[in-house]
């Protein structure tokens, strides 16, 4: 078996077939299985995912416990040599399975490949890409990233289903931390990357396109819960720390990028001491948005910090998605 590619499934029927039949569709020599992972759907995904009549689909169901779980689930059940994962809302392009197939086999060194990701905000209308410099226009050939961590602060370029691994360095690796209920996904790419190097197909091949079912599953329910899970650093960064011989100047840079975010969350979560001790700690990494910006203006004094936090919740309570 080539290829085994995992897809956590919690009540995805909206999408669910757009994105089955974009894997079954794909023209390829290599040979795949899809493992969905139901995680305590409470619509009718199992039922659509029975209707299949593709041979090579296993279904396994568990409790709710998160996609970390569930993917990690998906790993334990894997026979190919690769594996890769998918969203029930989102979809892959023609090649996608071929073409990083074909990359890790000739690029032994790698221990993993993405794509390009066009991501489509449907309230907004509009598209933008991972990296940031591709689009639908612009094509180059493959290549190897010397730098992962640099190249990771610089673009974000790493999409969770935008991205095909070596099965056996992802079990070595012990797969996604369960414990983390938000930028699991960003911590598993950067301890991944430390047992090899990873490649880079600049080619549109994945699409995240799950906007409306994001909104009905309740948008903002769903971020209060992921504001009030964001771990500190020191908690999210342990394995990657342990695996690292020196913090160099390119994991710093990737370390502030994700602390942006996780100070983001902690600032809405109303942990304003440990938000505020964050950003005087990381900030001088974190990226030149203008909250980034923002949260370097406003840490040096307490009255500030507390004056940003009430800007912050007022701006996410009040934003239009609709």
């Amino acid at each position: 078996m080539d290829l085994s590619i995992i897809i956590p499934v919690y009540n995805g029927a909206l999408l669910l077939n757009r994105c089955l039949d974009s894997i079954f569709n794909q023209k390829t020599q290599y040979s795949y299985e899809v493992i969905l992972v139901d995680d305590g759907s409470t619509d009718n995904s199992v039922e659509l995912i029975k209707a299949r009549k593709e041979p090579n689909i296993v279904l396994y169901q568990q409790q709710n416990a998160g996609p970390a779980v569930a993917r990690n689930k998906g790993i334990e059940l894997a026979r190919g040599k690769y594996v890769a994962f998918i969203d029930a809302d989102d979809y892959w392009n023609q090649g996608y399975i071929q073409k990083t197939v074909d990359f890790l086999n000739t690029h032994n060194e790698c221990v993993a490949v993405s794509v390009t990701c066009k991501n489509i905000a449907s309230f907004a209308k509009s598209a933008s890409y991972n990296p940031s410099w591709m689009d639908d226009s612009k094509k180059k050939p493959p290549f190897v990233l010397e730098d992962f961590m640099s190249y990771w602060a610089a673009y974000c370029h790493v999409g969770t289903c935008s991205t095909t691994m070596r099965t056996e360095q992802v079990r070595q690796s012990g797969g996604m931390r369960i414990d983390l209920r938000v930028t699991e996904d960003y911590e598993f790419w950067l301890y991944l990357s430390t047992f090899g190097k990873w490649g880079l197909i600049p080619e549109v091949l994945y699409v995240s396109d799950g906007g409306d079912v994001t909104q009905s599953q309740g948008w903002l329910s769903k971020m209060e819960r992921r504001w009030k899970n964001a771990p500190s650093i020191a908690e999210w960064e342990q394995r990657i720390i342990a695996q690292l011989p020196e913090l160099t100047i390119s994991y710093q840079k990737a370390r502030g990028r994700v602390s942006r975010n996780l100070t983001y969350c902690q600032l809405l979560s109303d942990r304003l001491t440990l938000s505020r001790h964050e950003a005087l700690r990381y900030g001088n990494y974190f990226i030149k948005d203008p909250i980034g910006k923002l949260m370097n203006l406003a840490k040096y004094t307490p009255l500030t910090w507390w004056m940003l936090a009430k800007f912050l919740k007022y701006r996410e309570y009040h934003r239009k998605l609709n």
